[in-house]
């Protein structure tokens, strides 16, 4: 919950940020492709690295890492740097952010299945709500945080990462060391024996990861050129991301008791529809209609995690990385071209336009392997 909610420190920020610093639709999104290269696409790296040296310091020192670089975004105001630089420095600042959340998410899942008994769906579940809720906790805390201090007052939001760290470094359990550690010829080869349907859950998590992006970044930027104030578009990622760690919880206990392919299909499936409708609303029934595709969208996460380690079940760390990591980096860089076709047609037409990326996410549920059907164990 607190490592996950520093990556969600910028989004609300935008808005200011953009005041602050000039920055396009197209800028504002490229900070957060910076943020998902290094925080997701090299994530399998440092699953390689957990699944052969894993050790309960790295998780530590990951959370303190990425709480310090992300607290320190808004201190870039006090340099006195002309809005170029700035902008860079804020760069700078977000991409050494993001290698603490490479850091810890791959040993970190890794060893949820292993004291999850069989309810690894929701041992699963449980662990991902956990880092939903904090992306959900942090825009509350973010907006307050800079209407009473200004951009500089997020050097506080360091404080519960720094505690956290301290206590992860005390409390929390040591991961086990493997009897024989996976090389990387034998790690190729377990990929390649299943690489089509790896590649078949790379790709839905890279739409759903390039939706769930896309709205976190772009929902208060289109909120905003509707004259809302930052607050409404607090409580709407609020809204949003608590609803979302419901809905993996929910779709973790699906998972166990209905199959993963139906669940990924299912939630998928219903994600497009509530989102459009959601934005064609307003007042309450946009709030509800926003919960629910929330709900949907990630009900869809801990099955694919699972599917991806169920597939290579010798590099737990790798897979994890590679879902967790590579897949939702990959999708997360289509923020960027969201931003480009809001520059080009609007703010208003780049976040409809993801409401076609669930879609293509059913379509590729398809091709995996086994029943669409529900599956009663």
């Amino acid at each position: 919950m607190v490592n996950d909610s520093y990556s969600n420190v910028i989004p609300p920020l935008l808005p200011l940020l953009q005041a602050t610093y000039g920055l396009t639709y197209a800028l504002s999104g490229f900070i957060m492709t910076v943020f998902t290269i290094t925080s997701s696409v090299i994530q399998p790296v440092f699953g390689y690295i957990a699944d052969r040296h894993g050790r309960r310091w790295l998780i530590a020192f990951s959370v303190l890492w990425i709480a310090f670089f992300m607290s320190m975004v808004g201190a870039v105001s006090y340099l006195g740097l002309d809005n170029n630089s700035a902008y860079i420095a804020i760069l700078v600042m977000v991409g050494l952010a993001g290698f603490g959340s490479s850091a810890y998410h791959p040993q970190a899942s890794a060893m949820v299945p292993r004291i999850s008994g069989n309810r690894k769906g929701v041992g699963m579940s449980v662990f991902s709500a956990g880092g939903n809720l904090g992306y959900a906790i942090m825009p509350l805390l973010v907006v307050p945080v800079v209407q009473m201090w200004g951009l500089a007052g997020t050097v506080v939001l360091f404080i519960p990462g720094l505690v956290t760290a301290l206590l992860l470094q005390r409390y929390a359990p040591e991961a086990p060391q493997a009897k024989v550690r996976p090389g990387l010829k034998d790690l190729w080869a377990d990929i390649m024996t299943v690489i089509k349907p790896l590649t078949v859950v790379i790709g839905i998590v890279c739409s759903r990861a390039w939706l769930f992006f896309g709205l976190i970044t772009f929902l208060p930027l289109y909120l905003a050129a509707q004259g809302e104030p930052p607050e409404t578009a607090g409580t709407h990622l609020f809204i949003i991301l608590l609803f979302g760690a419901i809905g993996t919880l929910l779709g973790g206990w699906a998972s166990d008791r209905y199959g993963r392919k139906f669940v990924i299909a299912g939630s998928l499936l219903l994600t497009g529809p509530l989102l459009f409708l959601a934005l064609e609303t307003h007042g309450v029934l946009a709030w509800a209609l926003m919960a629910l595709a929330g709900l949907a969208l990630l009900a869809s996460f801990s099955p694919a995690v699972l599917f991806a380690q169920g597939l290579i079940p010798r590099n737990q760390g790798m897979a994890s990385g590679i879902i967790l990591g590579f897949a939702i980096g990959i999708g997360g860089l289509g923020v960027s071209v969201t931003g480009a076709v809001a520059d080009a047609w609007g703010i208003g037409t780049g976040t409809y336009s993801l409401v076609l990326l669930p879609i293509a996410g059913f379509l590729l549920t398809l091709l995996l392997p086994g029943r669409l059907a529900p599956e009663r164990r």
